[in-house]
């Protein structure tokens, strides 16, 4: 069917919109029918006329003469003429300084019609046409990218991609800065599709920019933000940026160091479908290095061999890709230094990236290892754990792929210098993943750990590791067998590391105390069955090594200062032993010389705790640990018995009382021989005195005194007696228990002459039963139950003087059931 051209014309300058739409759809219709001959020449005679439609004041004339348009591009063969023609139409419409389509969908229309162009002329390789129009695309293009509409910003991007694939470089050059301004701000756009489209146009077009000048350092710079992006596909097409350049950039090996960083980061992603799919390609670009590089390499092939101590579960790279990263190893100081900015996205991006230059560097890096230490070491102390934990990764990766030999100098240098926990994570890690275990080595770190910088602080962390380090250690010792000096060495300063770790966090709030102190116990008992001996044993042979560190007692210091907080952990862990027990004797008297108030009622505190281990402690004869206890009660406790004045005097009197009490019941036998020796002349204040506390203890310490001379147990016994009046009741239900237990010594037996001891003591006797019934006939039920088992207790040793007491009692009391009961209850008062 022909089409009348004058018609169509006079149609197409019409006023009327429907006109119009109706012959833009006849000519669409038409170009599916015609031969291409026919619509050439058809389009010859009306392309100024469809042209003129694309600024038609109607939105739906434009939107279909630029599909119309579009359609005859399809079908014809390639024009310079017509190509010229257009571009220009679209330069008029989108490139002015105010875009004059207002219609987003026209403005997608335009540029889709723009892709069609250049791909139509790239496939039939009409090349030079699209070079004699690139100031005009590009302009189109520049502005279409800043476009308002993200989705002609994407199309846009594939008509930089679609230019750039088939254009020569010489001749597109000098139009990329003007493309790559446009883009840089579509990377900072809120749709990932838009940013995903820009950096695969950035990617084809940095193949096209001048290297001499700092365009693509620019352009690499401009991308990097985007490998911490969120979303993972956004990552993945940074990843396929760097492994276009590093395959089909001139000038790639000078830029190696700033291309491979976009790779191996995506090698470290979190998204698996990242990972997998860069690696095949980074595969691909070592296999194109090594055969760039096959004469070098291949020499360098023969003696790769396999590291015997290579992480768990990844893959080693190829030597291809390992070469490639070792030749590009100056870019390590700007890592590094990543590692120490504000964001925690870039820290842990650093540090991945860190891990992966290890992991292909491998030995080779070690060089750099003094560079890199403290920056690793400072984030292995993140305050952020995701961080912390990367640093902690590239540590262990370093410590199995570096030598050993080369890096361990630096290792103890730094850990020297900075006894910081950053450090000493860094290098225990480094040390733990290694395979070699040098005695000396291992000796020198035991050395380090003792000191006051590691062992006796009262950072969380810092403990749990030095514990950490010192398990390793022993676990290093035990697979190589050494001479049996060094490994003594080893035993006691892994004791006194351990031991003092677990006194300062012993009574401690921290979040981790727990796992310090169950840690610690492992290595003491792993010590112990090293040595074939018991835990007891241990401390008994090692313990006075680690009081040594007990130092500057001579200060006014106060309970949570670290001395005093060592000193009492001490105490509590390794308790009171004959070996040591004068030198913790005089560390104690020094404290009670010196120290604050607050810290000596810390350390008798725990020496009243400790105390009621006594007999399974010491393990000595009676004879020798009854000495030892003496001489401990007169230097420790008995300086704290004679009264004075002040708060702080009555906290101690009652410890010092609590300690007694623990001892009567921790070292029964030897109590019953000191505490009469050693207190007896103290008690009877003692019982008096104004603080509750110390009353209830001095009480319950004579539940098992011992045997006392009469004239020292008559004051003793008469103070007991009036604590039936005591104000607590506690204290008045233990005296009332009390009173039969008093064990009075006599001189001479009953009888003999001269003899008026006996006198004595009955005479008390008498007067406490009759506080007894008196009593007894009173309301408090737990004090009669008290009451009851003394007098029952009391009777059988003094009946007659029990019976005269109750008659005189009851004789006393007007109807007394409670007395009445009581008699119904023990016969012997009958």
């Amino acid at each position: 069917m022909s089409l009348k051209v004058e018609e169509i014309c006079s149609n197409l300058q019409s006023e009327e919109r429907r006109t119009k739409l109706s012959t833009l759809n006849l000519l669409q219709s038409h170009c599916q029918k015609e031969s291409s001959a026919e619509l050439h020449t058809l389009f010859d005679e009306i392309y100024l006329h469809l042209l003129k439609c694309y600024s038609d004041r109607f939105e739906s004339v434009r939107e279909q003469a630029v599909q119309t348009v579009t359609e005859f591009v399809n079908q014809l063969p390639p024009n310079d003429f017509h190509l010229m023609n257009i571009v220009s139409t679209l330069v008029e419409r989108l490139a002015q300084q105010e875009t004059l389509e207002s219609s987003e969908e026209i403005r997608l229309l335009y540029i889709q019609q723009l892709l069609a162009l250049i791909q139509k002329y790239t496939i039939t390789g009409n090349k030079r046409s699209l070079q004699e129009c690139y100031t005009e695309i590009v302009s189109v293009l520049a502005k279409a990218l800043r476009d308002a509409y993200p989705a002609v910003q994407r199309e846009s991007c594939s008509c930089v991609v679609a230019l750039m694939n088939n254009a020569d470089t010489f001749a597109i050059q000098p139009f990329t800065e003007k493309l790559t301004k446009p883009l840089y701000g579509m990377l900072n756009h809120k749709h990932s599709l838009a940013r995903i489209s820009a950096v695969e146009a950035i990617g084809r077009l940095a193949l096209h920019v001048d290297p001499k000048n700092d365009n693509l350092s620019q352009l690499i710079m401009e991308v990097s933000p985007l490998l911490m992006d969120s979303m993972p596909l956004v990552r993945r097409e940074c990843g396929q940026l760097g492994i276009l350049l590093a395959l089909e950039l001139r000038d790639r090996y000078s830029f190696f160091e700033r291309i491979i960083p976009f790779i191996l980061c995506c090698l470290k992603d979190d998204s698996p479908e990242v990972v997998d799919f860069i690696r095949p390609q980074w595969i691909k670009c070592g296999k194109q290095y090594y055969e760039e590089n096959e004469e070098e390499l291949s020499k360098q092939e023969i003696a790769d061999l396999p590291v015997k101590n290579y992480p768990a579960g990844v893959e080693r790279p190829t030597i291809g890709c390992r070469a490639i990263v070792q030749r590009s190893l100056r870019l390590l100081s700007l890592i590094t230094r990543e590692s120490n900015d504000w964001k925690v996205n870039v820290r842990l991006h650093s540090l991945k990236l860190l891990y992966q230059f290890v992991l292909h560097a491998e030995a080779a890096m070690t060089a750099k290892f003094f560079e890199i230490y403290g920056d690793v070491a400072r984030a292995c102390r993140d305050a952020e754990p995701i961080v912390s934990t990367e640093a902690l990764k590239v540590a262990d990766l370093m410590g199995r792929l570096f030598s050993y030999d080369d890096w361990i100098e630096h290792g103890f240098d730094g850990l020297a210098k900075n006894s910081k926990e950053g450090y000493l994570k860094c290098f225990y890690h480094m040390f733990a993943a290694s395979l070699v275990n040098k005695m000396d080595d291992i000796i020198r770190i035991s050395e380090m750990l003792i000191n006051s910088e590691f062992s006796q602080t009262l950072k969380p962390e810092v403990q749990l590791y030095v514990l950490k380090l010192v398990e390793t250690l022993l676990l290093k010792s035990d697979e190589a067998k050494f001479e049996n000096d060094k490994t003594k060495k080893l035993f006691l300063n892994s004791y006194v590391a351990t031991i003092k770790v677990m006194a300062l966090s012993f009574d401690s709030e921290q979040s981790n105390v727990v796992a310090v102190q169950d840690l610690g116990q492992q290595i003491l008992t792993k010590i112990a069955a090293r040595q074939e001996i018991t835990v007891a044993v241990l401390h008994e042979n090692y313990f006075a090594s680690a009081l040594n560190y007990v130092e500057n007692l001579d200060a006014a210091l106060d309970d949570l200062t670290e001395p005093i907080l060592l000193l009492n952990g001490l105490i509590n862990i390794a308790k009171l032993r004959a070996t040591y027990l004068q030198s913790l004797q005089d560390k104690i008297i020094q404290v009670w010389q010196n120290c604050d108030d607050s810290a000596k009622v810390k350390i008798f505190t725990s020496i009243s705790v400790v105390m009621l281990q006594w007999t399974e402690t010491i393990q000595r004869q009676l004879c020798e640990s009854t000495e030892l206890l003496r001489t401990f009660v007169l230097s420790i406790i008995e300086p704290h018995l004679l009264w004075r004045a002040g708060a702080n005097a009555e906290a101690m009197r009652s410890l010092a009382m609590a300690t007694l009490c623990s001892m009567s019941q921790g070292a029964a036998e030897e109590a019953r021989l000191v505490l009469p020796e050693c207190v007896s002349k103290y008690l009877p204040s003692l019982l008096e005195d104004r603080t509750v506390s110390t009353r209830h203890y001095s009480v319950k310490c004579l539940f098992n005194f011992g045997e006392v001379g009469v004239e020292q147990l008559k004051p003793i016994a008469y103070a007991t007696l009036q604590r039936l009046d005591d104000p607590s009741a506690g204290i008045r239900e233990l005296a009332a228990l009390a009173i039969p237990k008093l064990s009075p010594k006599f001189v001479k037996t009953k009888g003999e002459q001269g003899d008026i001891e006996h006198e004595v003591w009955e005479t008390f006797i008498k007067k406490a039963l009759d506080m007894m019934f008196l009593h007894y006939d009173g309301p408090e039920v737990r004090l009669q139950k008290s009451l009851k088992v003394s007098i029952n207790l009391l009777a059988e040793k003094y009946p007659d003087i029990c019976k005269d007491s109750y008659k005189r009692t009851v004789a006393m009391s007007y109807n007394s059931l409670s007395l009445h009961e009581l008699q119904s209850e023990l016969p012997i008062l009958i």
